[in-house]
């Protein structure tokens, strides 16, 4: 097989610019060496050596699978158990409490949150170990925690929920020796934390695919909104706002804001953690 050609500028920004279209996700100029190595990869394996021909290939309706593969090598899928703590304490000591609380005052019998962007399933397995270390706070609910992302490939690695003692290095003990058990060097959710899981796939940028996930208390896109621009940031979140029920939350990565982005939530501050709140 010949070897795959340089990407030139001019085919990096139609590529990027197809990207962004299909994804929302943003790649500057300084991006070219990024996107050349990942997707060198996608040419190697269809025994394509021309850029402008990879992209041909997937605008074509026929080949819509490999773009599931470009979204596979293109994004980061780095996390971990409890990314974040005092993030996943707020949820767990605050913000919990407070949605069953309303839930119960209004008569409700389901939780429903929503892991968007959960990459290998360390966020909704994380949440879904919370619920259950509080069931006498959710006596009476039925409680289903969804994981999302844009990558097929990561979604089956999250449904196996095999990890390596790595990706659990900021997890509580109680929490390892309670829902996990070890294989060899690595380590199995149980299936009773599993059985509380929906992971599937979701394009944050299908904003009619929002309609799935209405009626939802509680919303975390952690460390995601870093890769759009500002217009697709907007319609994310209100899409996110649209999703929620009242009194609701969303949790945004620690570093992110919803500044000049969104002003409809209400900013709620907790122990080295933040969130927004949903109040109409």
């Amino acid at each position: 097989m010949d070897a795959v050609e340089k990407l030139s500028r001019e085919d990096f920004k139609e590529l990027r610019d197809y990207i962004y279209d299909q994804s929302g996700l943003h790649f500057s100029d300084a991006k070219l060496y990024f996107l050349e190595n990942r997707i060198s990869r996608r040419l190697k394996a269809l025994n394509q050596t021309s850029y402008r021909d990879y992209l041909a290939h997937i605008k074509k309706p026929i080949h819509k699978r490999e773009l599931f593969s470009l979204f596979d090598a293109i994004t980061t899928n780095e996390t971990s158990f409890y990314r974040n703590p005092p993030q996943i304490d707020a949820f767990a000591k605050n913000i919990l409490p407070a949605v069953v609380k309303k839930l119960k005052e209004r008569g409700q019998r389901t939780l429903r949150i929503w892991s968007a962007a959960c990459s290998s399933g360390e966020e909704p397995y994380t949440l879904a170990m919370i619920l259950k270390d509080r069931q006498d706070l959710l006596q009476g609910l039925n409680a289903t925690v969804y994981g999302t992302d844009i990558s097929n490939e990561i979604i089956e690695q999250a449904k196996t929920a095999v990890y390596k003692p790595y990706t659990m290095r900021h997890l509580p003990n109680k929490f390892q020796d309670r829902y996990f058990t070890k294989q060899d060097k690595e380590f199995k959710v149980h299936d009773s934390v599993k059985s509380l899981v929906n992971i599937s796939y979701f394009n944050l940028v299908d904003y009619a695919a929002y309609r799935r996930f209405r009626n939802m208390d509680i919303i975390l896109c952690r460390n995601v909104l870093i890769y759009f621009d500002l217009k697709v940031k907007r319609n994310i979140i209100k899409g996110f706002w649209e999703s929620l029920n009242k009194d609701g939350y969303l949790l945004i990565g620690h570093s992110e804001s919803l500044h000049n982005i969104n002003r409809d939530f209400k900013m709620q501050h907790y122990s080295r953690a933040l969130a927004y709140l949903k109040e109409s």
